[in-house]
């Protein structure tokens, strides 16, 4: 079972457009036959927050034998089905959102709650979220100093869950100018806390750089 988040408040360069897609399509080809993924965004509109439908990897062309199916009818049913859907989706959902806060937490939250039976769920959970990573919401901005120190003693600390229990988190970074973020290791030390809190699998993160 896996669920991306997407935050991007400003626009892609090509190369890191082309970069991301790439990830992003690695992640399905090394999903199992079987798997679901649902999309989200991070948007400053509550009602924007959630999952789309979600998609089920089936058997592709790849797994098919030749001696008891139709390789070219499962092959077709895998792209006009899953894939060709799901990247329509990514696509559109790839996009500048022009947003003027990124409350993630509570985006990322809405997502997996959204998502059907991923609180729930015994089997292998991943989340995937393509993000700059700089929370700005009521909750906590970094923006304003905010920094895990300050989160937990609030309290919101206290709505804090357990959702992602032995999930793995896949970040894919994107670079952003931080001359408004008054301690930038703060970002990276708060993700670090919040996830373990969460009972995930510390993060692995990838930067998307144009340079």
């Amino acid at each position: 079972m896996t669920s991306i988040l997407l935050d991007l408040t400003d626009p892609l360069s090509p190369a890191q457009h082309s970069q991301l897609m790439a990830w992003l399509e690695e992640e399905i080809d090394a999903a199992t036959r079987g798997t679901q993924f649902t999309l989200g965004v991070v948007s400053e509109h509550p009602e924007k927050w959630g999952a789309t439908e979600p998609l089920c990897k089936p058997q592709d062309a790849a797994s098919a034998s030749a001696l008891t199916q139709n390789v070219r009818l499962v092959g077709d049913r895998y792209r006009e089905r899953f894939l060709a859907p799901l990247k329509a989706n990514l696509e559109q959902m790839v996009s500048a959102s022009g947003a003027n806060s990124s409350p993630i937490m509570e985006s990322l939250q809405a997502l997996v709650s959204a998502t059907p039976g991923f609180v729930t769920y015994g089997g292998p959970r991943r989340i995937v979220l393509v993000s700059d990573l700089l929370q700005h919401s009521d909750v906590l901005s970094f923006y304003r100093g905010g920094d895990w120190e300050s989160f937990s003693n609030s309290r919101d600390y206290q709505r804090v869950g357990a959702t992602l229990s032995n999930a793995v988190v896949q970040i894919y970074q994107v670079p952003r100018p931080a001359e408004s973020i008054r301690n930038s290791d703060a970002v990276d030390d708060f993700w670090l806390r919040y996830f373990e809190r969460q009972g995930t699998q510390a993060p692995s993160v990838k930067r998307l750089g144009d340079l």
